[in-house]
Parts: C-alpha cells; structure tokens; sequence
C-alpha cells in the first residue's frame, strides 16, 4: 500500500491534472492525500471580480476529492494568485509529508504558466527532497503557453478511470462556467488531452508526466 499526496495550487488543478492516476490508487487500496495550498475565494487578477466565493471552493473541492476517493483533504492557508515560496510553505507541505509518511507526490511542473503553480512547485521540490517518487502532470488544458515544454517520460493508462476523472473536474462547476463564458470547453480539453497522450501511450485514455525522481524496491 502506498501513501500518495497530491498537490495543487488551485481547487481543480489535482483533478485536471492527474485524477484518473489518483483513482488508480484508490482502486489499488492506497491511501490518497489531497492538498490544495489555497483557502479563499477565487479572483479575477485583473478586476478583482470574485469568481467563486469561499464557501464554493470548499464545497466544490470537497465532492472532487471524494469522487476521487481521497482519504484527506488539506487546505493550505495561503490567497489566491498570492502561494508563496517561502519557508511558511515549505514546512506546511513538509510536515503534511511527515504526517502522512507520503512516499508518492503529485505535484505541478516547473515550466508551468501561472505563477501560483510555480510557487507551488518550489514549495514542493524544497519539501519533498526525501520522498522516494516524485512525478509533475501537465499543467490544465487551457489556453497558456510556455518556452520550455514539459518532457513527458511517464504515462499512466486510465481507460477505466477516465469517466471518473471527468466527474471530479466537473464538480467545479464555478470554474467550468467561468471558461465557458470565454469559449473553453474543460471537459472537450480534457479529453482531447487524454487521447492524445493515448496515442503516445497506444491505450484510449491516459494522463502523462514528468518523472522527477522514482525509485523501485
């Protein structure tokens, strides 16, 4: 049995980013931690328009991380579009580490476009220096781009998982309306992605990473 943590900047940013593999474990008996580094309302960073309350975010999470099958759902206490890298995250992640005697990590990728993600990597690369597997998934399917693409050298085949996965994104429903009213489709994205990581994978579905560190025993 493996003790699995996953870790996002965002509410949703777990689901999009690797909840088929995080069913997976669950349906192999492993014991998931979900943590989200934010716990306040979400805001558009140039208006400053709240685009779901904080009573949303719980509410939508929570039914995400249980779709998922996660054991424990942890919000870090830190503001939208303001994680920091800093020692107040690191030890916060460190100690939810230590807690849970994690030794599989989800987290985001270095070359990721949104800055709250980045930070959150950092946080992650400076907590996690003794966890044995460490893998980054793709940043959400939206539109971003970056001048250092990740390198996918893992993918995980999630055919069984995939419908699943799709219900959690789903429970977010605040930001699925909130990509809509600017013409993306999360779900149509979301399995654009999966096919054609499947295509690279030769399975129907599949989520891809970055292998940061894995060890086999």
């Amino acid at each position: 049995m493996k003790n699995v943590m996953a870790i996002g900047a965002h509410p949703d940013d777990i689901e999009f980013g690797c909840a088929g593999t995080l069913i997976r474990h669950h349906e192999s008996g492993d014991n998931i931690v979900y943590v989200c580094m934010t716990d306040t309302e979400s805001v558009d960073g140039t208006t400053g328009e709240i685009i779901r309350s904080s009573e949303q975010v719980r509410n939508e999470t929570i039914s995400a991380a249980k779709e998922i099958g996660c054991a424990t759902l942890k919000f870090l206490p830190f503001k939208d579009l303001h994680v920091p890298f800093s020692f107040q995250s690191v030890s916060m992640l460190e100690s939810i580490i230590k807690e849970y005697n994690i030794d599989t990590l989800y987290t985001h990728w270095a070359g990721d476009a949104n800055q709250d993600h980045i930070a959150a990597f950092k946080s992650t690369m400076a907590a996690a220096r003794y966890v044995p597997n460490v893998f980054c998934y793709e940043q959400i399917p939206i539109s971003r781009m970056t001048d250092n693409q990740m390198e996918i050298n893992y993918y995980v085949d999630i055919e069984k998982q995939f419908e699943r996965k799709i219900k959690s994104a789903l429970c977010h429903g605040s930001q699925i309306k909130k990509y809509a009213k600017i013409g993306l489709d999360v779900r149509e994205n979301l399995t654009t992605l999966a096919r054609f990581r499947a295509i690279q994978a030769k399975c129907k579905y599949a989520e891809a990473f970055k292998i940061l560190k894995m060890v086999k025993h």
